[in-house]
């Protein structure tokens, strides 16, 4: 893939899935009850749980969106992000196994989309965190030997 397209794609898919993080995670900061609420309805986890999860969550997500963007900490971002995301994944395809029909929360309480989409749409944000994480350029930069620390002393 030629350099000027990669880089494109790249800061494109980049800057979605920063976008939709720190979208949801904005909307669940605002109103961490009703966040506890949506996780709650998943059936999961004990309530004190749901509550924690509500306050610590959005700020994740948050800080995550922004990591993305700083070529130090965005392969943490990425690793953070697919993390969540897959176990969002896990806890989505749970409800349709057991009948369940909730909002999944994930832009707030005011999102009543179907499981199935929200699986589509998180299937999406799992391939394109993995194609950035590809894109990057960290696996790029070849270490000559002379920047390879020597054990030997001289």
């Amino acid at each position: 893939m030629a350099g000027r397209t990669k880089k494109i794609i790249h800061f494109l898919l980049l800057t979605t899935i920063g976008g939709i993080f720190a979208f949801a995670g904005v909307k669940k900061a605002l109103n961490p009850g009703e966040f506890a609420s949506d996780i709650s309805h998943y059936n999961i986890l004990p309530w004190t749980a749901c509550v924690l999860l509500s306050l610590f969550l959005p700020w994740l997500e948050i800080v995550c969106a922004t990591a993305l963007f700083s070529k130090k900490y965005r392969i943490a971002a990425l690793l953070l992000i697919s993390g969540m995301t897959l176990v969002f994944l896990v806890a989505l395809i749970s409800t349709l196994i057991r009948g369940l029909n909730i909002s999944c929360g994930c832009f707030g309480s005011g999102d009543r989309g179907h499981a199935g989409l929200a699986i589509i749409r998180d299937s999406a944000i799992l391939m394109a965190a993995g194609a950035c994480w590809w894109l990057d350029d960290k696996g790029n930069e070849t270490q000559s030997a002379d920047r390879i620390p020597s054990s030997k002393k001289q």
